[in-house]
C-alpha cells in the first residue's frame, strides 16, 4: 500500500472513529425539540412526554420549544438556523414536510434537502362534524344538503392549505358538494371552533383529539373518521370506509434533523425515541389523545413525505391556492 492511501486509509478510520464517539456522547447540552403548534395541543402534549422520556433515558435535558406560525416555517427555519449535531429537532407533521412545497412557491426550505428524517411519532385520524344547530344527523344528510344548496353551506379551517382545509376540500371532492371556506389563523387561534359550535361555519374536519371531547359535550355532531375502524370512544360514528368514501387524510407527526447531522447520531436517536414511544406513560397519553404509535425507522418519514407530496400534489394545484 502506497504512503498516499496509507495515509487516506488512517483519516477516513479517524473520521469514522470520532463520529461514532460523537454519537456516543450526544447529547453534549440541552436538546430542543422544535414544534411548530401552540402549547395544549396533542402534538405538544405528545412531544413533552417524549422530552421527559429522553431526557431519562440520554441523561439530559430535552425541552420543548413551541414557534408557532406560518404553516410550520417559522420553527423549520429555526432549526436550520442551528448546527447540525442533533441538538435541535423539529418536531414536524405531513403539512410542514409534504405541503409546504406545494403551497409556497417560495418556500424558505426543501424538505428533502434540508432535513433528514430520524423517527416517525404518532398519527392522528381525522373526524368530519357539524353544528348541532345544522340539523343533520349523518354524513348523507350532509351531503343532501348540501347538494340541494350548492356552495351555500360554510366549512371552517385552521388556515389555507392547512390539513383541515385540505380534508374537506377532498371530502367535496369524494362526494360532489360544493361547500363555501372560510379559513381563520393567526391571531384568530382555535376560534374556528366557536364560530363552528355556534353555526356560523357548520361544517369542519378536524383531528379525533379535539373532535371527540366536543362530540362527548354534544358540542358538535360527528358524522364520519377517517379511521380504519371506528373509534371506541364514538362507536355509533362510522368510518368514511364504510360509507363506501375515500378519505385516506393523513395527520402523522415525524422527527426531523437539519441536514448533515451524522447517520450514527440518527440511528441513536431513532433508537431512543422508539424506546421512550414503547413506554406506558406515552402509550397512554398517545391513547387519551386518539394517536396511534407510528414508531419506525428514519427512512419511514421520507417515505411518507414523499408518498403524501405526490399524492396530495394534483389536489392542492386544482385548488390553485400555492402562493
Amino acid at each position: 500500500m502506497s504512503h498516499r492511501r496509507t495515509l487516506l486509509v488512517l483519516a477516513l478510520s479517524s473520521f469514522c472513529t470520532s463520529i461514532t464517539a460523537l454519537a456516543e456522547q450526544y447529547p453534549s447540552r440541552t436538546v430542543r425539540l422544535v414544534l411548530p403548534q401552540p402549547a395544549g395541543t396533542g402534538p405538544d402534549t405528545l412531544t413533552r412526554v417524549l422530552a421527559e422520556e429522553l431526557s431519562k433515558d440520554l441523561k439530559h435535558a430535552f425541552v420543548v420549544e413551541n414557534k408557532p406560525g406560518a404553516n410550520g416555517t417559522i420553527a423549520a427555519s429555526y432549526v436550520l438556523s442551528q448546527p447540525a449535531d442533533g441538538h435541535a429537532l423539529f418536531v414536524a407533521g405531513v403539512s410542514n414536510l409534504s405541503w409546504n412545497p406545494l403551497l409556497y412557491k417560495k418556500l424558505s426550505y426543501n424538505p428533502s434537502v434540508d432535513f433528514v428524517g430520524v423517527a416517525m411519532l404518532a398519527e392522528s385520524p381525522f373526524i368530519t362534524v357539524v353544528s348541532p344547530s345544522l340539523g343533520v344527523k349523518t354524513l348523507n344528510e350532509l351531503i343532501a344538503k348540501a347538494k340541494a344548496q350548492p356552495g351555500r353551506l360554510d366549512f371552517a379551517s385552521a388556515g389555507i392549505g392547512n390539513s383541515t382545509h385540505l380534508a374537506t376540500e377532498l371530502l367535496m371532492q369524494r362526494t360532489g358538494i360544493q361547500l363555501q371556506h372560510v379559513p381563520f389563523g393567526g391571531s384568530a387561534g382555535s376560534s374556528f371552533y366557536t364560530s363552528l359550535m355556534q353555526g356560523a361555519t357548520p361544517v369542519m374536519t378536524s383531528v379525533a383529539s379535539d373532535i371527540v371531547p366536543l362530540s362527548k359535550e354534544g358540542r358538535v355532531v360527528p358524522l364520519a373518521v377517517t379511521a380504519s375502524q371506528r373509534l371506541p370512544d364514538l362507536p355509533s360514528v362510522p368510518t368514511f370506509k364504510e360509507l363506501g368514501i375515500d378519505m385516506n387524510v393523513p395527520g402523522w407527526y415525524a422527527v426531523v434533523a437539519k441536514s448533515g447531522t451524522p447517520p450514527a447520531l440518527i440511528e441513536r436517536l431513532n433508537a431512543a425515541i422508539n424506546k421512550a414511544l414503547a413506554t406506558p406513560k406515552a402509550q397512554e397519553r398517545m391513547a387519551a389523545q386518539f394517536l396511534e404509535n407510528r414508531a419506525a425507522a428514519p427512512s419511514e418519514v421520507e417515505r411518507l413525505t414523499q408518498r403524501d407530496a405526490k399524492a396530495w400534489a394534483p389536489i392542492i394545484e386544482k385548488l390553485d391556492i400555492a402562493k
